[in-house]
């Protein structure tokens, strides 16, 4: 029995030896000295929270100056913004000053320009004769009109367009009333009545055949020149001019350069006198001539 027992003996032993070597080897610990590694770690755990803290403050002590730097630059941003603005202003009102003082002078200068009318052009001379191109202006009495004439030396009279011709009588002299057509297919035209000259025979150059045509008298303008001419009464309305004006006319007063057109300025309406009114006019309004 003893024999039996042996083994957990020796076990019980073994531990009860182990046991003490580990009493023997552990330190004890004081309660001072668990205070003191408690204070310890309280101080290093608070420095490192007291550090913590003062980067926290430095961090926000920077952004607050930061914050205090970037108003201050604002307001003076602000207050030059107010002065740009402020100049802007005294500029566009000395802006808005000036030009109605341009205004004031452009108007006063038109003004001045208008009261003072500008002398017409001188009329082109050779001598004591009127240069003529191909074509010019021509001014009617009649009717105060302009009508462009063409310029043909190779024709012996005058001609001027008519249409409707009557031949009345009137104080014991002829008259003819015909109706000037400018042009071929125009709804303008003018009515006038002038004295008979005389009739003149008009050789046709297609058939060799004598044409008897009316003669009249009209006081006629060509640049600055006023005077009476003769025109025998045709219908030029399918020709490019209603008037030609031939030699009879030309002579003694007028030498033509055939390269030029419009050499004499356009003469210019009488003011003191109505114009004739088309008969298109005539007819859609009947009192306009009577108003003229």
């Amino acid at each position: 029995m003893f024999k039996h027992k042996l083994p957990l003996i020796l076990v019980l032993s073994s531990l009860l030896t182990t046991a003490c070597v580990q009493n023997e080897t552990r330190p004890t610990v004081s309660n001072e000295q668990l205070k003191s590694a408690l204070s310890d770690s309280e101080s290093r755990i608070q420095n490192q929270l007291s550090q913590q803290c003062q980067k926290v403050i430095d961090n926000q002590n920077k952004h607050q100056a930061g914050l205090q730097s970037f108003s201050k630059e604002q307001q003076v941003t602000r207050k030059q913004l107010d002065e740009l603005n402020h100049q802007v202003e005294q500029l566009s009102e000395k802006l808005a000053q000036r030009a109605v003082v341009e205004s004031a002078q452009t108007a006063q200068v038109a003004a001045a320009a208008n009261s003072q009318s500008c002398p017409p052009p001188a009329p082109m001379t050779l001598g004591d004769k009127l240069v003529l191109g191909q074509s010019e202006w021509l001014w009617i009495e009649a009717v105060n009109r302009v009508f462009p004439a063409r310029v043909d030396t190779g024709a012996t009279t005058s001609s001027l367009t008519a249409q409707d011709i009557v031949t009345l009588e009137r104080d014991g002299q002829k008259w003819a009333r015909f109706t000037i057509v400018p042009e071929e297919g125009s709804d303008n035209s003018y009515e006038v009545e002038a004295p008979i000259a005389r009739i003149a025979n008009i050789r046709q150059s297609s058939t060799n055949e004598i044409d008897k045509r009316p003669v009249v008298r009209l006081t006629i303008k060509i640049g600055n020149m006023t005077d009476t001419a003769e025109f025998t009464l045709t219908d030029r309305s399918h020709m490019n001019y209603p008037i030609l004006l031939g030699r009879e006319f030309l002579k003694d007063i007028a030498v033509v350069d055939v390269a030029k057109k419009n050499v004499q300025p356009k003469p210019e309406l009488l003011t003191d006198r109505a114009s004739a009114i088309p008969k298109k006019a005539e007819q859609a309004n009947p009192k306009a001539s009577e108003e003229e």
